[in-house]
């Protein structure tokens, strides 16, 4: 987790309009907008830099600031954790079993269309493959919900003279364990739902066919 004080200091190079472009900064002022001294203001850009959250570029003593991709992220997950305390009135909770799929889901997420968008919208690399979740019969309410809720969308491409379909995708926790739910936009209501994660969750969760699991998903 990233000390609170650098966020706090990448947020506000932010505000000033790092994200696009480089801006010209003085340690002095970047202090006084931080209510800290000149020197801690000059430790905590080093410290950007060293995190690898900020480019710096120095002339003589002027210093130009840019934020990363990997500060730029940062702080749209700390956007999305805000979402959720302030947007979204309720969690939706789903109780199910594992079940095996029919290795699908391995070809679908490593196509560079879908992997790529993956990584860039949700934050994670994913692991080749879905873990399949077959929806207790007294939560499928809450199953067809998701299909007319937004969420994060994947889009559709072209490859290979194929057509991939958008998809849905909704940020959630497996028996605690940060995942995403995808649902493809053209698919049909099923009790089957399919969950991705930086990690194999059958090893990482150490899941069989027939294990039960708790999700609380975030729309």
């Amino acid at each position: 987790m990233i000390n609170p004080n650098l966020l706090h200091a990448l947020k506000n190079l932010a505000l000033e309009g790092a994200i696009e472009n480089f801006i010209e900064i003085s340690t002095k002022r970047f202090g006084e907008t931080l209510g800290i001294s000149q020197q801690s203001a000059s430790r905590r850009i080093r410290e950007l830099r060293d995190e690898d959250l900020v480019e710096v570029r120095k002339f003589g003593k002027r210093i130009w600031i840019k934020l990363t991709k990997k500060g730029v992220d940062m702080l749209k997950r700390e956007a999305m954790d805000y979402r959720r305390l302030f947007e979204i009135a309720k969690n939706i909770e789903i109780t199910g079993e594992v079940v095996s799929g029919l290795g699908e889901g391995k070809y679908y997420i490593m196509k560079d269309g879908y992997f790529n968008q993956i990584k860039e919208k949700l934050f994670f690399e994913p692991y080749p493959g879905t873990l399949n979740v077959r929806v207790y019969a007294r939560d499928m309410e809450k199953v067809e919900m998701l299909h007319t809720i937004p969420g994060i969308l994947i889009k559709g491409f072209v490859s290979e003279g194929r057509t991939f379909g958008n998809v849905k995708a909704f940020l959630c926790t497996i028996n605690g364990k940060d995942a995403a739910v995808i649902i493809p936009e053209r698919s049909h209501y099923s009790d089957i739902i399919e969950v991705i994660s930086d990690k194999n969750l059958r090893e990482e969760l150490k899941l069989e066919d027939g294990s039960i699991v708790d999700l609380i998903i975030f729309p």
